[in-house]
């Protein structure tokens, strides 16, 4: 029964995918994604655009935005509780949040997939587990996760220090590709 049913995910997960790859280049979608800035720049979640800004709010209840982290490097990471890929990539965040975020003036920014969740209180939980200590907001209605066109979790946006997006990597991140791409960026 969980290997048809792993099965029906995974075959839904790859037509969605296909489905959108087929799009990708449809310019009224893209034209959806992105809005025009001052010069050159454009706001939208491609690589060399401005990334959306937002505004969560964290398990404590503190509002945070995404543009009051200007001048660092930052790592907006969608992610939820149930999945796999995401549960294993924690301990390297945690480490490379412990010892290597202040040398590379470097931010992580959890986004919880809340809206996937039972409960803010499984988040809670798992935050307690791992022993997480980087800022871990909540995407109660999945917006954000929506905004950045998050299909396949766990999704990282590498963000500059000027708020250009870098990098989207799906799939978990260690912490030496955390390094490498915190110090490829100026």
């Amino acid at each position: 029964m969980k290997r048809s049913l792993f099965g029906i995910v995974v075959l839904i997960m790859l037509i969605t995918i296909g489905v959108i790859s087929s799009n990708a280049g449809n310019k009224s979608e893209n034209e959806e994604l992105t809005e025009p800035v001052t010069g050159e720049q454009e706001v939208g979640i491609n690589e060399g655009n401005v990334a959306p800004d937002f505004t969560l709010y964290s398990l404590e209840g503190q509002e945070v935005r995404l543009s009051d982290y200007r001048g660092k490097v930052v790592f907006v990471n969608f992610w939820a509780t149930w999945c796999p890929p995401c549960k294993a990539e924690m301990p390297h965040m945690e480490e490379f949040y412990q010892e290597k975020a202040e040398e590379y003036d470097a931010e992580i920014l959890a986004v919880n997939i809340t809206s996937e969740e039972s409960s803010a209180q499984v988040v809670e939980e798992f935050i307690n587990k791992y022993e997480i200590t980087f800022p871990v907001l909540m995407d109660t209605e999945g917006e954000q996760a929506e905004n950045f066109a998050t299909i396949t979790i766990p999704t990282t946006y590498v963000i500059d220090k000027n708020g250009i997006i870098m990098k989207r990597l799906v799939g978990p991140m260690s912490k030496d590709r955390m390094i490498e791409l915190a110090s490829s960026i100026d």
